[in-house]
């Protein structure tokens, strides 16, 4: 009986455990969140270069409606994919809760810079040039979200994107008091965000179990 009792506990240690493991490799369900952001932004960005090198018939005033516009469209969006996402399985594996916290926190963070810039701006305290840095600090806070993502899922093809908006990073610094950071940010957020993003949605599981 004791024999039987025993076989049966190492059993079920068994089966907790390969549960366990298969949890630890849930994919990753963030990916339709990165094409939404990663297109968007893209092509915000390509606009606005569009926009100020004159390439079309629209004067720099659009800019505020067209970022504003970004930032509302953007929100609306993201609500509506969270909501999309709550019951897919997998979500409460340790890689998709740190995704649920990491990447809503980088967002903060990102906001909270440029509210600080618009309010320099409003109180003329900080030139209006430097709303360009925006750009190479959104790319610092992806690169680290890719990064951690890629360690902690052990998937290694996300260090492409870790490493394509890093380099974003560093080029959009380089630029960032030229238009051309704009075009930069576009093909960043396109190569860095955008296509990854597909790559982990066709990883996603498609039924609830």
């Amino acid at each position: 009986m004791n024999t039987d009792r025993k076989t049966a506990a190492h059993a079920d240690l068994a089966y907790l455990r390969e549960m366990a493991e298969a949890g630890a490799r849930a994919p990753l369900l963030g990916g339709r969140f990165m094409v939404w952001w990663g297109g968007l932004t893209g092509a915000v960005a390509f606009a606005h270069w569009l926009i100020i090198t004159e390439a079309v018939g629209i004067g720099v005033q659009a800019l505020w409606p067209l970022w504003l516009g970004y930032m509302v469209l953007g929100s609306i969006g993201s609500a509506i994919l969270g909501w999309s996402v709550r019951n897919k399985p997998g979500a409460g594996s340790m890689g998709n809760r740190v995704q649920q916290v990491l990447w809503p926190v980088l967002g903060g963070c990102i906001g909270l810079y440029f509210a600080g810039l618009v309010a320099g701006m409003l109180a003329g305290l900080v030139p209006g040039a430097l709303i360009n840095t925006m750009l190479p600090i959104a790319f610092l806070a992806y690169g680290t979200g890719w990064m951690v993502d890629a360690l902690l899922s052990r998937e290694r093809l996300l260090l492409v994107p870790a490493i394509i908006t890093l380099a974003a990073a560093f080029f959009g610094t380089a630029l960032v008091m030229t238009p051309w950071v704009y075009l930069v940010a576009s093909a960043g957020m396109l190569l860095g965000t955008f296509i990854p993003g597909f790559f982990l949605m066709a990883r996603e599981p498609r039924d609830v179990v």
